[in-house]
């Protein structure tokens, strides 16, 4: 049963993190530069919540969520659902496996790498 969380469930407005691969792949090698280049936009830590979006391998989207371990949830979008899919958290309110949608007014960090 999915669990699609509610705007006064969450403390305060998650962070959409949006990444697009302006060449269409990226290499392995150029991982610590993505993890920089996204340092530079958003710190590591934080109140809010971040939500991972993009078309990225496993491998990069799991050195993001260790990158943002230090926020109160990490989620990765599914366009299918709406919504981020939270795979880490910190907090009661916010558990694994809940649905945080997705909306117009949500604040978005975009990046385009490299």
């Amino acid at each position: 049963m999915r669990v699609i969380l509610r705007k006064q469930d969450i403390p305060s407005p998650p962070i959409v993190l949006e990444i697009t691969l302006t060449t269409g792949l990226i290499e392995t090698d150029e991982l610590p530069q993505l993890l920089e280049t996204v340092a530079n936009k958003l710190p590591a830590g934080g109140e809010e919540g971040i939500i991972i979006s993009g078309r990225l391998p496993v491998w990069a989207f799991s050195a993001l969520i260790h990158y943002f371990h230090p926020r109160p949830w990490v989620a990765t979008f599914d366009p299918r659902l709406g919504g981020g899919v939270v795979v880490a958290t910190h907090t009661r309110n916010v558990s694994i496996g809940k649905i945080i949608p997705v909306t117009p007014d949500l604040p978005k960090v975009t990046i385009e790498f490299p």
